[in-house]
């Protein structure tokens, strides 16, 4: 893959968007590097979170207007990244967007199929799809679901970016950290991601992504069968384990 960097450190998985002179945005190659990133990370069972971010000063401007322009970027190439970002959402691991910089367009709508989103209080995030004649794909169904119907409205119909702090107001980041400290939050995240028990982990992110899916009553047989997974799970019982021990330590503290 030239376009995009992909490394894989036992659990942890780091996806690199790598077209820094163009702000990361996306041409055909791109989005076929992007397809071959998610397949190695399916295929990689030892994986448990992927830090998906950007080189230089951008997350992803999106398409690569020039491509778009002169015909080399069309129809098929916007289905592969629509086709990506499905499977990246439907995947038993934890993504988790570090939005470095300016985040637009197929940028944005790459960051809204993560799990968690930590922007840079220097970056900004915008859908101007508008502008071009075009419509953001899929994030026309995911945005207002994840923000609510006005404010989505409002970035999809007027196409203006708006800055970290206001994307955090609004919900569509969960955090925006000072650019100074934004590798460090990063890492503070995905060591908290990576210490939680896989079971639990994957059987939430399962269930919460069919949340609108499904009847009350169909959510609950799908929880009640992924429950008893997770407590049946070696990792349920070990942390009971761990309760039994340090209640009996506070036990046995003298006072």
């Amino acid at each position: 893959m030239r376009t995009i960097r992909l490394a894989v450190e036992g659990p942890l998985a780091r996806v690199t968007l790598d077209r820094p002179e163009v702000l990361n945005a996306g041409n055909a190659e791109w989005v076929r590097d992007l397809a071959e990133a998610v397949a190695r990370i399916e295929g990689a069972r030892e994986v448990r979170v992927v830090v998906l971010t950007g080189a230089g000063r951008a997350f992803s401007t999106g398409v690569d207007l020039d491509a778009l322009a002169s015909g080399a970027f069309g129809l098929a190439d916007f289905v592969a990244w629509e086709d990506a970002m499905v499977a990246i959402e439907r995947m038993d691991r934890l993504f988790v967007a570090g939005i470095n910089g300016h985040c637009l367009g197929g940028g944005l709508q790459l960051a809204l199929v993560c799990d968690y989103r930590l922007a840079s209080d220097a970056a900004r995030l915008g859908l101007p799809a508008v502008k071009e004649c075009l419509i953001p794909s899929m994030s026309l169904y995911r945005l207002p679901r994840l923000i609510g119907a006005a404010r989505a409205r409002e970035l999809i119909l007027l196409g203006e970016p708006i800055d970290a702090r206001t994307a955090e107001h609004y919900g569509l980041v969960n955090r925006a950290v000072p650019a100074a400290d934004f590798e460090r939050e990063l890492d503070a995240i995905v060591g908290k991601l990576l210490a939680l028990p896989a079971a639990a982990v994957r059987a939430s992110k399962v269930l919460a992504a069919r949340a609108f899916e499904l009847s009350f009553d169909a959510f609950r047989r799908e929880m009640q069968a992924h429950f008893k997974v997770c407590l049946d799970s070696d990792e349920h019982r070990r942390a009971m384990d761990d309760i039994r021990t340090r209640r009996h330590a506070q036990k046995g503290a003298p006072s």
